[in-house]
């Protein structure tokens, strides 16, 4: 004889694996595979509602705005530190931490731009979207300053424009 408490019961989606567990809203039989946490308490997937945050759900005109925002700071950023630091192989030390503070700044005007040129909106194509702007900085710089050749000796110039890719990336995230 098997009394009430002896009956195995299985996971619906998973009918090989015992379980205890229900949905708090439909009473579906759940394993721990299928448990999703929620304010409400566990739920099933389908009871959860999975769905991406709005902030990371981008539309085509998202992209576009974000895209406008990145090269327009980077073809300011890029024509300003054309005339101002022009690119140079000398590494002074002062010259470090000018390009520390550019690159934390140039990082994070274009976050900021991008943020409010898409009203909020992050993840990882509008990141790629920031280091293509910044980037196109780096570019323009090189242009403006007619030194196009001294790329690969501009240290300070690299060290910047690395510095600004990972503020922005990290701000976008």
């Amino acid at each position: 004889m098997t009394t009430q408490d002896e009956v195995t019961t299985y996971c619906a989606t998973h009918p090989d694996v015992e379980s205890e567990l229900r949905c708090g809203r439909c009473e579906k039989l759940i394993c721990p595979r299928c448990l999703v946490y929620t304010p409400a308490g566990a739920r099933c997937r389908d009871c959860a509602q999975l769905r991406r945050p709005v902030m990371y759900e981008l539309s085509t005109a998202h992209y576009a705005k974000a895209a406008g925002a990145a090269l327009g700071v980077g073809a300011v950023v890029g024509v300003v530190g054309g005339l101002i630091l022009p690119p140079d192989a000398r590494v002074p030390l002062f010259g470090l931490f000018l390009a520390l503070f550019a690159g934390s700044g140039i990082g994070s005007v274009m976050a900021e731009a991008i943020t409010r040129a898409t009203r909020g909106k992050r993840g990882t194509a509008v990141q790629l979207i920031a280091l293509g702007g910044i980037l196109a900085a780096a570019v323009v710089r090189l242009l403006v300053s007619g030194q196009f050749n001294l790329a690969a000796q501009d240290v300070l110039g690299l060290f910047a424009f690395g510095i600004a890719g990972v503020v922005a990336w990290g701000r976008l995230r």
